[in-house]
């Protein structure tokens, strides 16, 4: 099988390692609500503040001689647990949750830099990234901020003959 470049794996690994190694995060939660509804109803909770892997998307461009798969992906870092009167705590951890949340786009900017992570090395589009602070005034009280940015990564769109039932036929080399 052709292993691809980049794949939704790989950016759910590499956000979980972020949050591990970040010595203000305390909690992980990817793409599934369900993995947020069910961290949310443990003993322990959900810890926080944590970064949240909330959107993958993918776009092809490129021209006949090479193809690339542009992402944007998008991560949050979040508070809960926030009282809807409490004006200052929620605007301390939007504060909070902008300098966490620049402070995880500087790494990704850094290791972009160095080959050892081959997916991310140069394919960070500084200029693409933007973020937003959350209000989610309810029983969670979830206070925080949103970060948005693209990766350039090259596709080859290359067909797997062992993928295709007519693969001997349709995949001529």
């Amino acid at each position: 099988m052709l292993e691809r470049v980049l794949s939704y794996k790989k950016v759910d690994e590499y956000f979980s390692s972020l949050a591990a190694k970040h010595v203000d995060i305390k909690d992980y939660v990817g793409t599934s609500t369900t993995e947020l509804q069910s961290k949310t109803a443990t003993v322990d909770g959900l810890q926080i503040p944590f970064l949240c892997f909330f959107n993958y998307q993918g776009k092809l461009s490129g021209n006949q001689q090479r193809t690339f798969n542009d992402r944007t992906l998008s991560f949050s870092i979040c508070f809960t647990g926030i009282d809807a009167e409490d004006f200052a705590a929620q605007k301390q951890a939007i504060d909070d949750a902008e300098i966490i949340g620049l402070e995880i786009l500087s790494r990704i900017n850094v290791e972009s830099k160095k080959e050892a992570i081959g997916w991310l090395y140069n394919n960070f589009q500084k200029d693409t990234a933007h973020y937003s602070e959350i209000e989610l005034e309810g029983s969670e009280g979830v206070f925080g901020m949103e970060f948005h940015f693209d990766l350039k990564n090259t596709e080859p769109l290359v067909v797997s003959p062992n993928k295709w039932f007519d693969g001997d036929e349709f995949c001529l080399p």
